[in-house]
């Protein structure tokens, strides 16, 4: 048997498909299967050989290592431990790319398009519905309710600074994500690094590392 054979041909789909091929739900059992087939066989052959080490004569040596696996079964011990981890890879890998498609695609259009629908497995479909719910709801409520979560290709947090107040008599700045902030000395702020460069260019704020307190 070509152990390993299925989880390879999910993979080599992945690499065919100019975005996703159709998800492969039948060679995605079959290679659950096979990660079945081979931990029955494991298991009877670990069982097998402690059965044999529990039946064996005590040694007089207390320092002797236990005996293990029979010489002629631990190349069936190998084997099958080898073909359960490359499979389980393969799965992994699999699915999570398609995951990553998925979570790009939502930034990219903001929508699952009816036609990309076909390709993907209902549990696929359930995911991208959830997660854009949650994208949209955490883009639309809290302190970052202005914030455009698909402006950037990068998080927020790369585009935020934390800065503190040096400087007296500078009033308030209007900022694009946190509206109005009010520069009193001693404070500090998170702020848009674009709305206060100037500031800390002129040195009316000090920008602070990630260890400094506020």
């Amino acid at each position: 048997m070509n152990y390993g054979q299925r989880g390879r041909e999910l993979l080599l789909d992945l690499k065919r498909s100019d975005w996703l091929p159709p998800y492969n739900e039948d060679c995605v059992r079959a290679v659950l299967q096979e990660i079945n087939s081979h931990t029955e066989e494991l298991t009877v052959l670990v069982r097998a050989s402690n059965r044999i080490a529990g039946g064996g004569p005590t040694s007089s040596s207390s320092s002797a290592p236990p005996p293990g696996p029979a010489i002629e079964d631990r190349p069936s011990l190998i084997l099958h431990d080898v073909s359960i981890r490359r499979n389980k890879r393969c799965l992994l890998a699999y699915h999570a790319h398609r995951i990553d498609k998925l979570r790009s695609l939502r930034w990219e259009t903001g929508m699952l398009p009816p036609g990309l629908k076909f390709v993907l497995s209902e549990s696929e479909v359930d995911y991208f519905n959830e997660y854009d719910k949650l994208a949209s709801r955490h883009g639309l409520s809290g302190p970052m309710q202005m914030y455009d979560w698909t402006a950037d290709q990068y998080p927020p947090e790369e585009n935020l600074v934390q800065v503190r107040v040096v400087r007296d008599g500078l009033g308030k700045v209007e900022t694009e994500y946190c509206g109005t902030v009010e520069l009193e000395v001693g404070s500090t702020h998170y702020l848009p690094r674009g709305d206060v460069e100037h500031l800390i260019r002129s040195g009316a704020l000090v920008q602070l590392s990630g260890e400094e307190s506020f």
